[in-house]
């Protein structure tokens, strides 16, 4: 389904206008809306909240969840196909009667709103979903490579260092090694990237409450969780973190084609991660039902480029200031790398979006 000629609108500019239009949208739409506040506040002290709207019986036998910004700054794209989904594509979804559609809105609403991907207490959320601090993995490597990873200074002789080191440690153990420990998390330095904290934070506990009550009692559920930056640019791979033998890969496959992916496989642009929001899903639901959760990554740029943009905004957050040209360029960049200001990627993603809920409806239904 093509989006139609307001679709570049359905980018919000900030936060507070994408919870403003998501909650306007399903309203007209008669949805029940259900809000869940976080203690942290906004730019502006405004409220911040992981917001549902939810179409469907009370008591759905199957279900249809969308799901946005786990990763804050990457809420742009995921609230965006929300908004398309409300306003436009639901009348042409033809969902039956027995089944449920549930859109949740800003997992991460403190990283969206302050252009963060991790949250208020610099946690990666979709690390965050495991037994704390039974679960926690430890990552050595990323010891090793700490002082490249998260510098005290940010300039061209540090960044050259770093990138010698990483490069060398690529050279030595391969890339796909270094992407995993760069982003597999850690948990134990809590200002350091992809922290993966060292308790259950409050989004995720919001989500497991929304999972094992706003899901009705479905005992079928297909659920998508919109990210962005990585694979090729505007196109969207469909991740799982589970095994090729597992029924919820073998449905991903039959459902999404080629684009479906294993990062167990390592076939993934991805590279296997730790308590990933997909085990909070599974676990916060009943044992007899059907789960299959996939995220859509829609590509933006290198990943290279991702990854330094998330160097520096860390470095700003734990050494920097905001409100001077430096801090705001590295938010420029780091908003850029997760949302290009480009038309064309922005239709695309909403025409591929459009696509994805399709193939993931059709899915549910067989």
């Amino acid at each position: 389904m093509p989006p139609d000629p307001a679709s570049e609108a359905r980018f919000s500019p900030d936060y507070a206008t994408a919870r403003e239009r998501f909650l306007t949208a399903a309203e007209g739409r008669a949805a029940r809306v259900a809000s869940h506040p976080i203690e942290a506040r906004g730019p502006k002290g405004e409220e911040l909240a992981v917001d549902t709207a939810y179409l469907g019986p009370e008591a759905p036998e199957r279900l249809l969840a969308v799901s946005s910004g786990v990763h804050g700054v990457e809420g742009y794209a995921g609230s965006a196909l929300q908004l398309q989904l409300l306003e436009a594509q639901l009348d042409g979804l033809s969902l039956p009667a027995d089944t449920g559609l549930l859109l949740v809105h800003a997992v991460n609403p403190h990283g969206f709103a302050w252009r963060r991907r991790v949250n208020e207490r610099n946690v990666d959320l979709n690390r965050n979903f495991l037994s704390h601090p039974d679960d926690h993995v430890a990552n050595p490597s990323y010891e090793g490579l700490f002082d490249a990873i998260n510098p005290t200074r940010l300039d061209e002789e540090t960044d050259q260092r770093s990138r010698e080191k990483l490069l060398g440690f690529a050279g030595e153990h391969g890339f796909g090694e270094l992407q995993r420990v760069l982003t597999c998390g850690q948990y134990v330095h809590a200002r350091g990237m992809q922290f993966g904290g060292h308790d259950a934070e409050a989004s995720n506990a919001i989500l497991r409450r929304i999972a094992a009550e706003d899901t009705r009692g479905a005992g079928r559920i297909a659920w998508v969780d919109v990210h962005t930056g990585l694979g090729p640019y505007g196109i969207p791979e469909m991740i799982t973190e589970c095994p090729t033998d597992h029924p919820a890969y073998r449905l991903g496959k039959a459902w999404y084609g080629d684009s479906a992916k294993s990062t167990q496989a390592g076939e993934s642009v991805s590279a296997k991660l730790n308590g990933v929001m997909e085990h909070g899903l599974e676990e916060s639901l009943p044992g007899d039902c059907e789960l299959v959760a996939y995220t859509a990554e829609f590509g933006t740029y290198d990943g290279l480029r991702v990854f330094w943009a998330m160097r520096a905004d860390n470095w700003l957050a734990a050494h920097g200031e905001e409100d001077t040209e430096k801090g705001q360029e590295i938010k420029r960049e780091l908003v850029e790398v997760f949302r290009p200001d480009d038309p064309e990627w922005r239709a695309k993603v909403l025409v591929e979006g459009a696509r994805v809920v399709e193939q993931t409806r059709r899915g549910l239904l067989s």
